[in-house]
């Protein structure tokens, strides 16, 4: 690996002209289009190729998707030992294996090789895009931190937009095993950019004053133990689990109840890339109204829009015009990625967030294995997904009405833990 090595020396090198941080968070930004949006956004240009390759059902490779839920199970032992040791090592280390569970796939043979790299790849999500960025971008920006983690968070969505084109480009001229290579290879050049960049903050620069502060003025907080003892958390942690139905029950449904309610494939195709579009405005809009006004309330408006959009979605391109519906609904979703991690940072600080947050990640478990199931029953039952979108519009409610009796509880807290 003296490529590796020799590429980190000669990133780190280079005097950054930016603040530090901008480079983490163009890191953090690089790791979520690649590892969430290039490999989900993606997945479905690879069943064709796999099905006639391997004769493998259409169900048995899909099965891989609900495999990125057993990445929750470690998700705490993971941000313990951010907490404890750093995002640089565990993050770039994640993207590597998560590269190498790409790289292999080309040689795949058999149906359990295919589920164990999604097993290994649902691992690696972890520790390379799921929690470090909150805590990193936490650190580094403890002013406009809304604003900075929604445009990280839009990753995800560049990553729809200019990684799955280009693994498209890949299968279609080349094949299905060029694909799988080429989003492990971005992956390394991923996982080399963090390893050289990502360091945590010694000094933070004051934005009003210019005057340079000890970061250990900012980087304080409730430990795992102090606010599992809380209220607040269990408020907090019922509005991330039922904001989270929006990827498992929502989100992958929204192209075949479109076809279902008659709208052209060309049309629904349009559709859905002005949700992920509109997606990246909510982040922004919504990541900035939290820096004003607080995530607490930003959140509440989000599961409010997203529980209101998703039942008149059920009617879209029918009842209601289709354009009145989508860019709403996709601005919601989109927002929510980054607000839950925001909310997770005020109510506990962000010492241990990476302790505090996975814990909260063990318990999307619940959406990612439920969501699919409410989806198909809806589906199976009435030959539709408009009962699936009413019940999760239900769930959204009750999200938003758990942080309601929360109240103004969510304050900065009071029992500081402050690094010596």
């Amino acid at each position: 690996m003296v490529w590796f090595r020799e590429s980190c020396r000669f990133l780190s090198s280079l005097n950054f002209k930016m603040h530090r941080g901008w480079a983490i968070a163009l890191s953090c930004f690089l790791a979520s289009s690649v590892m969430i949006g290039g490999s989900q956004y993606s997945f479905g240009h690879f069943v064709e190729p796999l099905e006639t390759e391997f004769g493998w059902s259409r169900t048995q490779i899909g099965i891989s998707l609900s495999l990125i839920a057993f990445g929750s199970f470690i998700s705490p032992f993971i941000g313990r030992m951010i907490d404890k040791h750093g995002a640089r090592n565990i993050m770039a280390l994640s993207i590597a294996v998560f590269s190498i569970s790409y790289l292999m796939r080309p040689f795949m043979t058999e149906l359990w090789h295919w589920y164990a790299l999604g097993v290994i790849q649902s691992f690696s999500m972890v520790g390379g895009a799921m929690l470090p960025p909150g805590k990193l971008i936490g650190l580094w920006f403890p002013r406009n931190r809304g604003k900075i983690l929604s445009v990280t968070a839009m990753g995800n969505n560049f990553g729809g937009m200019a990684v799955q084109p280009l693994l498209a480009f890949l299968i279609v001229f080349i094949s299905w095993k060029a694909g799988y290579g080429g989003l492990g290879i971005l992956g390394l050049l991923v996982a080399v950019l963090c390893f050289a960049v990502i360091r945590n903050p010694v000094f933070i620069q004051s934005e009003e004053s210019g005057s340079t502060e000890d970061a250990n003025r900012v980087i304080s907080g409730y430990t795992l133990s102090q606010a599992l003892r809380t209220k607040l958390f269990y408020s907090v942690l019922v509005a991330a689990v039922c904001g989270g139905f929006t990827y498992s029950a929502l989100l992958p449904q929204v192209y075949p109840h479109l076809m279902i309610n008659g709208i052209s494939e060309g049309t629904a195709a349009l559709a859905v890339t002005v949700f992920a579009t509109c997606g990246m405005f909510g982040k922004f809009v919504l990541g900035a109204f939290s820096d004003k006004y607080g995530p607490r309330l930003a959140l509440i408006i989000d599961l409010v829009g997203q529980s209101v959009f998703v039942c008149l979605m059920v009617y879209a391109g029918r009842e209601i015009p289709l354009w009145l519906v989508v860019p709403f609904m996709g601005f919601f979703l989109g927002a929510f990625g980054a607000l839950y991690q925001l909310i997770v940072i005020e109510s506990f600080g962000v010492r241990y967030f990476g302790s505090i947050m996975g814990v909260v990640a063990v318990a999307h478990a619940i959406p990612s294995f439920t969501g699919p199931v409410i989806a198909g029953l809806s589906y199976d039952s009435t030959g539709a997904y408009g009962l699936a979108f009413f019940a999760t519009g239900v769930i959204f409610a009750v999200g938003a009405l758990s942080l309601v009796v929360a109240g103004q509880s969510i304050t900065a807290p009071e029992d500081l833990i402050v690094e010596s």
